[in-house]
């Protein structure tokens, strides 16, 4: 319940509480009113009955009809001067004198329950109300038992005492109006002041807190409470407000705080992530360059000594050959030597195998190369190369997964080189960018060919773009991206490709590679159903800067 209500409740049922005591006090009026009433007409009833057995001295069991108009000329007295109805009978109820003198002579039985037989029996003064045509309200009498000096009952005095009452009302009405009007009045100042005290402090407490389940419920700390007084709920609204606001302001630091410990948390975690990454790229690169050098060196002596080997077996040959000019019939046991090794065909092959280790050595010698151009990725060194070198050594890096398998045929490669000029970057850095996206292009290319058993596309074209900028894009004819997905491409830690198959980090890494490193572009555009393009853009030139 609302503390309004309760104000004003409080004063409803103190001015119910005086109309209450109004109302007893007219009652308890009315009450006194009636038995000082009924006290003195018994009073004057019992003087009639002793006046009554005073003049008539006989000692009759009851009073004589004979002696009735004695008793007649003394009512008809009492009627003059009181104006009070009186009634006197015998022991048989029979009237011997009465107000009205047409009843003398008649019954009286206008006693419902008998009270005057029960009063001339056990001598108890009885009230009772006679009812007749000429009084449909009633009128209110009281009877005394008559006796006379014997101690014997002769009758019976019932005298009215409506009159007494009446006048005693009359006297008392004034009282009790000032009674009632005063309890009226009461109970009307009573919810005046209750409503006066509820407008002055429930009201503006109500105000106060309609404002704080509002500022609780909807977490709008811009509202304010009304201030329409300097009192103490004056005092409460200001400090209310000033709570309000500084709730707001402590609110405000702890999202500002809890904002910049979410973003240093996030920066961390990718720094973390990207620390990992570029500690694994480098401890491969360590571990390419190494390999690279140890295969190096064998396959440069194997490289080198084929060439001499091939001269040392032309000039063996030409020997043979010179012995089987001079010599055309050897002896038996060296033409049976000459017959198990087919020098013929070994005079045709020799060379055939040392033309195909060369090209095999050769072969080797350029895988070498481009790991160990592929290696810069641990280098941290800032220097202006050749892009195309570095996606050619990428390409043959992955050159494993373009080949045909059992799964999906063989992925085609593109190429379409412009002219460019040697870009200023971290070689290792945006070879590694080329190798994600590459890598992620031949993911897409294998999962579309199980599907549809179709050969896949990749084409690199490079250009250069105004102002000193250089272009390279990465296109397939995979599946394609959705939309939701593609606006996700870029994040940290986000992958559509199944448990252990991605980290989420590769496209994030050349995201910040490209624009963080390199001050460049990356942008990916993709139709659903016929492929995807990824466009990195650095400057050929970059900051003076980022060379130190």
């Amino acid at each position: 319940m609302k503390i309004s209500q309760k104000l004003v409740g409080s004063f409803v049922g103190i001015s119910l509480l005086m109309s209450v005591v109004g109302a007893v006090a007219i009652a308890q009026n009315q009450k006194i009113a009636k038995t000082l009433a009924i006290a003195e007409t018994e009073q004057v009833a019992q003087v009639l009955a002793a006046s009554i057995v005073h003049h008539m001295p006989d000692d009759r069991e009851s009073i004589s009809v004979q002696r009735s108009d004695e008793l007649q000329n003394f009512a008809n007295l009492l009627h003059d001067l009181q104006k009070r109805d009186i009634v006197v009978v015998n022991g048989q109820k029979l009237i011997l004198a009465d107000a009205v003198p047409e009843n003398v002579g008649t019954i009286f039985d206008h006693d419902l329950d008998n009270e005057i037989q029960k009063t001339m029996q056990d001598g108890k003064s009885r009230t009772f109300l006679e009812k007749s045509v000429d009084y449909p309200q009633g009128i209110k009498l009281i009877v005394v038992r008559l006796t006379n000096n014997q101690k014997q009952v002769t009758g019976a005095v019932i005298l009215e005492w409506s009159s007494l009452y009446d006048n005693a009302i009359a006297q008392a009405r004034p009282t009790m109006i000032v009674i009632g009007i005063t309890s009226f009045g009461c109970v009307i100042l009573a919810l005046i002041i209750g409503l006066r005290i509820s407008s002055s402090i429930a009201k503006p407490l109500q105000s106060v807190t309609e404002v704080a389940q509002r500022v609780t419920q909807e977490s709008n700390f811009d509202l304010q409470a009304p201030v329409t007084s300097k009192d103490e709920i004056g005092i409460l609204a200001t400090a209310f407000n000033h709570l309000i606001e500084r709730v707001k302001t402590l609110l405000t630091e702890k999202e500002q705080h809890s904002e910049e410990l979410q973003q240093a948390l996030t920066k961390l975690h990718n720094t973390q992530q990207q620390l990992v990454q570029t500690e694994k790229m480098s401890s491969l690169g360590q571990v390419v360059a190494g390999v690279a050098h140890e295969i190096n060196n064998p396959v440069n002596f194997i490289h080198g000594n084929i060439t001499y080997i091939n001269s040392y077996s032309k000039d063996l040959l030409k020997l043979v050959q010179a012995y089987q000019a001079h010599y055309p019939n050897p002896p038996q046991t060296l033409q049976a030597t000459l017959d198990d090794v087919d020098l013929d065909f070994l005079n045709e092959d020799l060379p055939k195998i040392l033309q195909s280790m060369k090209v095999g050595s050769q072969r080797i010698r350029e895988i070498v190369l481009s790991l160990r151009n592929f290696s810069r990725l641990d280098e941290s060194e800032f220097k202006a190369v050749d892009l195309h070198e570095g996606i050619d050594n990428t390409l043959l890096i992955l050159q494993h997964r373009l080949k045909a398998i059992p799964e999906s045929p063989a992925i085609e490669v593109v190429k379409d080189y412009s002219q460019l000029p040697l870009v200023e970057c971290y070689p290792g850095q945006l070879n590694q960018a080329f190798m994600n996206i590459l890598a992620n292009a031949i993911d897409t290319l294998e999962e579309s060919a199980q599907q549809t058993q179709e050969a896949g596309t990749i084409w690199i074209s490079t250009q250069v773009m105004a102002d000193n900028w250089v272009q390279i894009a990465i296109a397939d004819n995979g599946s394609g991206i959705p939309e939701i997905v593609r606006s996700r491409i870029f994040d940290p830690f986000f992958t559509t490709k199944s448990i252990g198959k991605g980290t989420g980090l590769g496209l994030s890494i050349s995201y910040k590679i490209v624009i963080e490193k390199h001050h460049g572009k990356i942008w990916c555009d993709s139709t659903l159903g016929e492929g995807t393009k990824f466009v990195i853009e650095i400057p050929v030139h970059q900051p003076e800067s980022m060379q130190r």
